[in-house]
């Protein structure tokens, strides 16, 4: 219905530019014919004054005779010229149509029509959450810049992460910044503190997020997100071959399979496609998290149905377990959707899928993980 009176709507904007510009251009303004009736009205003029007495009659004879004379000369030498309208009107009428059918087709591509709409009187909560929200960041913020001592580390924590989550990411780095000035601050609130300019500027690594990135990777060598924003600085720098050892390195030291290792080799596979290297897999690194394979299944194929049967849900059955203690494990719920998947359970996968989406929510809109998960539920309904 909202396209139908979205089209009538556009249709009459488009017709009340477009009638009048046609119809006023039908037609050409003769110069001639213009010149003419100025010179007849001439003549009249002076047949107006001869009759009140304001000029002699053999002025006015003289007068009448030289316009006589011109009218005979531009009717000798007549043109027809386009008016003023004509020359501009079929610009007007060609925008007046091609503007609202781009933005169509604009809107379409990468809009989403098919969102069910949401009656404001019915967004009074989540208005009056976010208003809360706000205040109490707000008094938060106050609270410690008022503290003589500096106020606490974990106040500060607080308020930078209350901020990432907002999408105020300058506000988070400035909060995450007043910990770093710190003797006690670790790797991780430098690693923070890079996420939160990097984000703040749309995932470039400017050089005071790298030098940040550099202290935490000297505090904790290891840690996996100073290592995967330090590969964006690389590639940023076009060492993309260095950018993808260094991934690919963290990945061979992995004693286990880890949330972050799905990342790791999303980002791998995105520089080693620019190197052309081959594909890496997560299973290379975490056999325990892949669930079922083709392969696996194939090396059962000698047991009986029922054992097979067997086989094959306990290694889901394994991972399932696993992950109603860890619920919040995106992962793990990833590679379950997958096993699922390789064995044709699509009810079990959306299932899964649909336990990974409240965990991908808060996730930067370039996250591997958050487009899966958001791909495969779209295609599920």
């Amino acid at each position: 219905m909202i396209f139908l009176w979205g089209s009538l709507l556009v249709a009459l904007v488009v017709a009340s530019f477009v009638i009048p510009i046609v119809r006023r251009s039908t037609g050409l303004v003769s110069h001639s014919d213009s010149a003419q009736a100025m010179l007849r009205d001439q003549l009249v003029e002076i047949d107006r004054d001869m009759a009140r007495g304001l000029i002699s009659s053999q002025d006015g004879r003289a007068a009448a005779v030289e316009i006589k004379r011109r009218i005979i000369a531009v009717d000798s030498n007549h043109k027809s010229i386009p008016s003023a309208i004509v020359t501009g009107g079929w610009a007007v009428v060609l925008a007046g149509i091609l503007v609202p059918i781009s933005a169509i087709a604009l809107y379409i591509s990468i809009g989403s029509p098919a969102t069910p709409s949401v009656k404001f009187s019915e967004r009074k909560q989540e208005r009056a959450d976010i208003t809360q929200r706000n205040d109490l960041t707000q008094r938060l913020r106050t609270q410690l810049e008022a503290d003589e001592n500096g106020g606490p580390t974990e106040g500060w924590l607080l308020l930078a992460d209350a901020f990432m989550r907002m999408g105020q990411y300058t506000d988070a780095a400035d909060a995450y910044s007043r910990v770093l000035e710190r003797d006690d601050a670790t790797a991780s609130e430098f690693t923070r503190f890079a996420e939160a300019l990097i984000l703040r500027d749309n995932g470039q690594v400017t050089p005071l997020a790298e030098r940040a990135l550099d202290r935490s990777l000297l505090l904790s060598p290891d840690n996996p997100a100073g290592i995967y924003y330090k590969s964006f600085a690389l590639e940023q720098a076009g060492q993309v071959d260095a950018a993808y050892a260094l991934l690919v390195a963290r990945l061979d030291t992995s004693s286990g399979p880890n949330p972050w290792m799905e990342s790791f080799v999303a980002q791998a596979n995105f520089y080693g496609a620019k190197l052309g290297k081959p594909p890496v897999s997560l299973s290379d690194y975490a056999p325990a998290l892949r669930g079922p394979t083709q392969e696996d299944i194939a090396g059962a194929a000698e047991l009986s149905t029922e054992d097979r049967n067997a086989f094959i849900a306990s290694m889901v059955a394994q991972l399932a377990a696993r992950l109603e203690q860890e619920p919040d494990d995106l992962d793990g719920w990833l590679q379950l959707a997958r096993a699922y998947v390789v064995l044709g359970d699509d009810a079990g996968a959306a299932a899964a899928y649909q336990q990974a989406a409240p965990l991908v929510v808060d996730l930067p809109d370039g996250d591997p993980r958050r487009d899966l998960v958001q791909q495969n539920l779209a295609a599920g309904q």
